[in-house]
């Protein structure tokens, strides 16, 4: 979830659970009531969402009264004189244009705490309460479903209790559907990716079979609670890290829900819209790791620390530099004394591979109004939901419509249909992965095998490079412009500050690029490798 204020997400199935079949990806997206109430291009309201973007929506949030029966958080969800029909009803109406579309109220959240869940869940009785109460008031207001999203349960009893009242709702959705004789209403709980927290807190193999799926939250693993800089939602773990802090990323998390005993189906994975940020001590040492404070307050989000993605698209567009780690495969910027980690295009699309990859259940959104819904973002390129329209599109095979044609007209790298060890530059020579790395076309760049999609080869094949007049056309992973850099002429420099870096000037604009970890950039080859220390002595 997104800690301060966030979080979860889920799927459609029938009378009983199911997992979906091949391809059939679950894409829940979190609509949060209180976007409503920002000002100008950060107003988001239910009629911003276009149809198929999501095959799921979790309404944030639902509420728990003291004597457990729920009830809505905002007056504003419910019809009133000021309100109108009020946003339950806002919300349940876009199923008109997407009939597919499913909607379930999300009940709890990280500001709700945990004291009332606790509660609630000690006893058969209260656990009853709650359970009739919910089921009752999302048929009233016409959701599909139940989303429990208590952060976090944690010691024995909470574990048992939990489980109870997990078991015990699901049974209580499929006695209800065969009484009213209309569809089961879906079980859903959003849960933790901490290590700690999974293990202190969930009986997984006594939940999993009654629940429809569950929202693994993988992001926060980094944020300004922490004194250092790190990565809000990343893919792997850095070699550099403490031994006990390579398990906050999603890879490890998903695979240790699995382990644990939740079908891969059921896991849907979480994709953050939102960043994490850093006011740097020293400005001048912008690693990872280094130190820092929370991040300035941003025009929009109003919280210290934490910005949406339309936020860091006007970043970008006023001179913020963007960087890439390769070992952790997400993209970080930095403006000034102000670090921030976030995801964007190249992120998520590699974050779908992976999930393809590994067969998980599907990805959820947190959230809807933190990407750039309405393409307003200076270097927008026309398409709305630029981040989530990925999803749609890498797993529900949804095309999000362009309000401009700047969308349908993308660059990307092109693949050599030859072998994984080459690719294409669109210039006048060919440049390989370095040893051990194969070229991702879904990625554009050189990758660990590992994460390739190919077989290694064992043999080269030798052709001839493709040449073209316009080099500025496809390129790798671009970085915000270098000011600093002067071009004399389009193509690929050295970084004379840092070895591990390079530049590449495309229609008289340099633009910085990450070589991979442990390789240096070759201005002799024009590529990473690993580094010769004669060549570069710089290179640490």
């Amino acid at each position: 979830m997104f800690l301060d204020s966030t979080e979860i997400i889920h799927r459609d199935v029938s009378s009983q659970a199911r997992a979906p079949v091949k391809n059939d990806y679950i894409r829940p997206c979190y609509f949060t009531n209180w976007a409503q109430y920002r000002n100008g291009r950060g107003k988001y309201m239910p009629e911003d969402y276009i149809p198929e973007l999501c095959t799921h929506i979790l309404f944030a949030f639902g509420w728990m009264n003291e004597d457990y029966t729920v009830r809505a958080f905002d007056p504003a969800d419910l019809p009133n004189d000021w309100a109108g029909e009020g946003m339950y009803r806002r919300v349940n109406a876009l199923k008109r244009k997407d009939p597919n579309l499913k909607t379930l109220l999300s009940i709890g959240g990280w500001s709700f705490g945990t004291r009332l869940f606790k509660d609630m869940s000690e006893t058969p009785v209260r656990r009853k309460v709650f359970i009739t109460s919910a089921i009752a008031f999302v048929r009233q207001w016409d959701f599909d479903g139940i989303d429990i999203d208590w952060e976090y349960p944690s010691g024995p009893a909470d574990v048992r209790n939990y489980a109870s009242f997990i078991s015990e709702l699901s049974e209580a959705c499929a006695a209800e559907a065969t009484s009213s004789q209309k569809p089961r209403l879906l079980v859903t709980a959003a849960v933790s990716a901490g290590e700690i927290t999974i293990d202190a807190g969930y009986d997984v193999p006594a939940i999993a079979d009654h629940l429809d799926f569950i929202l693994l939250m993988n992001y926060d693993f980094h944020g300004a609670w922490s004194a250092e800089t790190g990565f809000n939602s990343p893919l792997y773990p850095r070699e550099d890290m403490r031994e006990s802090e390579k398990v906050w990323n999603i890879d490890w998390a998903a695979n240790h829900w699995n382990e644990k005993g939740m079908p891969k189906e059921k896991i849907i994975i979480g994709i953050p819209t939102y960043g994490r940020g850093w006011t740097l001590k020293d400005k001048s040492n912008i690693s990872v790791g280094t130190e820092g404070s929370p991040a300035k307050i941003t025009p929009f989000t109003q919280e210290a620390g934490v910005a949406s993605f339309y936020e860091f698209c006007e970043m970008l567009a006023t001179g913020a530099t963007r960087y890439w780690s390769s070992e952790q495969q997400v993209p970080y910027l930095v403006q000034g004394d102000q670090w921030w980690s976030y995801d964007d295009q190249e992120s998520i699309a590699n974050k779908m591979a992976w999930i393809k990859r590994n067969k998980y259940g599907g990805a959820f959104v947190w959230t809807l109004d933190f990407d750039d819904f309405n393409a307003k973002c200076s270097n927008s390129d026309g398409q709305r939901y630029p981040l989530i329209s990925i999803i749609a599109k890498e797993l529900g095979g949804v095309t999000i419509p362009c309000v401009s044609s700047g969308c349908l007209n993308k660059t990307s790298w092109n693949s050599a249909k030859i072998n994984d060890d080459f690719n294409f530059a669109c210039a006048s020579y060919t440049m390989s992965c370095p040893t051990g790395m194969h070229f991702s076309p879904p990625k554009g760049y050189c990758v660990h095998i590992a994460d390739s999609s190919c077989s290694p080869s064992t043999t080269v094949t030798t052709f001839s490079p493709t040449t073209t007049k316009t080099p500025g056309n496809v390129f790798l992973t671009i970085r915000a412009p270098f000011s600093a850099f002067e071009c004399g002429s389009d193509g690929f420099y050295a970084d004379i500050k840092n070895c591990k870096r390079f530049i590449r000037c495309v229609n008289g604009n340099p633009y910085g690029f990450d070589c991979p970890k442990g390789l240096s950039f070759h201005a002799d080859s024009l590529m990473c490798d690993h580094p010769d220390p004669s060549k570069c002595a710089g290179f640490a």
